[in-house]
């Protein structure tokens, strides 16, 4: 439970104060009564119920409809199913390198590429309502889709079109991948603006620094999703129906099998800003809610909410009739 006013609660430091009026009234009460006769007379006239006059009774019975009144202001409300994205409050980017080294199959029958695209599409389905673009990237950067509500065709490009070395140009340049991202983004549009990268690392850059700094200027938060294993991996090489080829070879005729492995260290490089996140992507199901997090977009979730000040209502109403009832009998 929540309060939607929690300032409203601060009139709870008032109740003091009516308690020391109803001491202070009560008191004088007894001062009057006592001028007229003997209060043991009095008190055995009183009521068919003096049990029920006590006066911490009668206190808590008049100071629970004030207290009961404050919580209903102060709108409390009761988280009820999942929560959601606002429409309209986000522009994403996902970044997602295509270089041949992301065939590697460090996720069982999986590649790290097909985990990207899982994650990617899954993604999909907690953004309605916002704006998702895509680029891919391995020796040189291509937009893939401009920022679009449309996740059906989304979906679509992310299933048939990103494929290993569906850029024809060897390497990894994810300098020049973020620097595309950037241009993807409407920067006149008053929204958060999220940057994904699903990579595994690739060659190392010597500066991410003027890149990150225009990320920054533009409020573009940086959250990197290493893909792989640290230790080294082959790379399978298929034909156009699935068929296993044998693995990635050198081209220089000594014909030793190529191996790739997780490079965190660039993408802890392009996570070092204060609006970055890196997480690594393990064997696990933990990146099902990996835009839930706070360090990513979790913040940005809204909880649907019941509104429950009808029962501090009801026991104030309570207690108020309760009040009268003893004073009547």
């Amino acid at each position: 439970m929540r309060f939607a006013q929690p300032e409203t609660l601060w009139w709870l430091l008032g109740l003091p104060g009516f308690v020391w009026v109803l001491y202070y009234g009560t008191k004088r009460r007894h001062g009057f009564l006592q001028r007229f006769g003997d209060m043991a007379v009095l008190g055995q006239t009183a009521s068919r119920l003096p049990a029920l006059h006590k006066p911490w009774l009668l206190g808590s019975l008049a100071g629970l409809p004030l207290v009961c009144g404050v919580f209903a202001l102060s709108d409390p409300r009761y988280p009820t199913g999942e929560s959601y994205m606002p429409d309209g409050s986000l522009d994403v980017v996902m970044v997602i390198d295509v270089s041949k080294s992301m065939a590697a199959e460090d996720y069982g029958a999986k590649s790290r590429l097909d985990m990207a695209r899982e994650i990617a599409r899954h993604m999909l389905t907690e953004l309605g309502g916002n704006r998702v673009g895509l680029v891919t990237y391995a020796g040189i950067s291509f937009r893939q889709a401009d920022l679009t509500t449309d996740f059906e065709a989304l979906d679509f490009i992310l299933q048939q079109w990103v494929s290993i070395d569906a850029v024809r140009i060897g390497g990894s340049d994810l300098k020049a991948a973020i620097e595309t991202g950037l241009n993807v983004f409407d920067h006149e549009v008053q929204r958060e603006k999220l940057m994904l990268i699903f990579s595994d690392g690739g060659t190392e850059h010597d500066d991410f620094a003027p890149t990150l700094n225009k990320a920054a200027q533009h409020g573009v938060k940086m959250v990197a999703l290493g893909l792989g294993n640290e230790y080294p991996s082959r790379i399978p090489l298929y034909d156009a129906d699935k068929n296993f080829q044998g693995y990635l070879k050198e081209e220089d005729g000594a014909g030793n099998v190529l191996t790739s492995r997780l490079n965190e260290k660039t993408l802890n490089q392009v996570t070092s800003g204060a609006r970055s996140t890196y997480i690594r992507i393990e064997r696990g199901e933990e990146w099902r809610r990996i835009l839930r997090r706070h360090d990513v977009a979790g913040s940005m979730f809204i909880q649907n909410e019941r509104k429950i000040y009808q029962p501090f209502l009801l026991v104030g109403l309570l207690a108020c009739a309760a009040q009268m009832f003893i004073k009547r009998v």
